[in-house]
């Protein structure tokens, strides 16, 4: 009987409030802002072995952005274009930008997609929503076969709204890595993710930490976002 009657308040909690809005809400502490700039810093760990490097990353909408590589020096000059879900990237060396996976690895177990996207709700669709605890368990499915991982299963505080935790799965099914959100903290007027640390499950024992500073809004020309502007803006 007390089963059922958890089920039932449940089940009355989705009904006020559906997976979607959760999501959504979710996102806007990922996402905050509609046209902005960030800086993003990844140090990769493997063991006493660590290696660190920068990124400034300008945004548009949900579905456009160019990552700059800041830092080490020998980087400068590459950027990363991604449009949906298509992404290239420009090097000094090349004379054309070259188009490459969001889900090859940038640095770390973090991959060119995790830096350059932010947002759920644009690439996934809630199949199913559960309670655990104080979170809710929202699993994510891809809505374009295409997509870096197919399914993703996300914790998102039920108080504050703010992502705990997100599995990665691949199409074959294989948990590849999971995501824990850290901490939060406010830039540009709002509460922000600022640390994600992501392990990769398939090799135990390396990390990535990625940290956001100095979110500012910025108005993004649409110019920025098209292939033949790379480093020209």
């Amino acid at each position: 009987m007390k089963r059922l009657i958890m089920i039932v308040l449940f089940a009355v909690s989705l009904r006020a409030e559906d997976a979607t809005t959760i999501l959504s809400r979710s996102d806007e502490l990922r996402n905050p802002l509609t046209s902005f700039s960030i800086d993003v810093e990844l140090t990769s760990i493997d063991g006493a072995k660590s290696e660190t490097s920068k990124f400034r990353v300008y945004g548009k909408g949900s579905d456009r952005s160019v990552v700059e590589f800041t830092s080490p020096a020998a980087e400068k000059g590459k950027y990363l274009l991604m449009l949906r879900d298509a992404m290239w990237i420009y090097m000094p060396s090349t004379s054309r930008p070259i188009r490459i996976s969001p889900l090859q690895r940038l640095m770390g177990q973090a991959s060119n997609g995790d830096v350059a996207r932010t947002s759920f709700t644009i690439d996934y669709t809630p199949k199913s929503a559960s309670e655990d605890g104080g979170a809710w368990v929202l699993e994510l499915e891809a809505k374009d076969p295409s997509l870096s991982y197919k399914r993703v299963v996300l914790w998102i505080d039920r108080a504050s709204y703010e992502p705990r935790r997100a599995d990665f799965y691949v199409a074959s099914g294989k948990l590849l890595k999971r995501a824990h959100y850290r901490k939060y903290m406010t830039m540009a007027g709002r509460r922000v993710l600022s640390d994600v640390e992501i392990e990769d499950l398939v090799r135990p024992g390396r990390r990535t930490l990625m940290r956001y500073a100095n979110l500012v809004a910025r108005e993004n020309a649409d110019r920025m976002f098209t292939k033949d502007s790379f480093g020209k803006w």
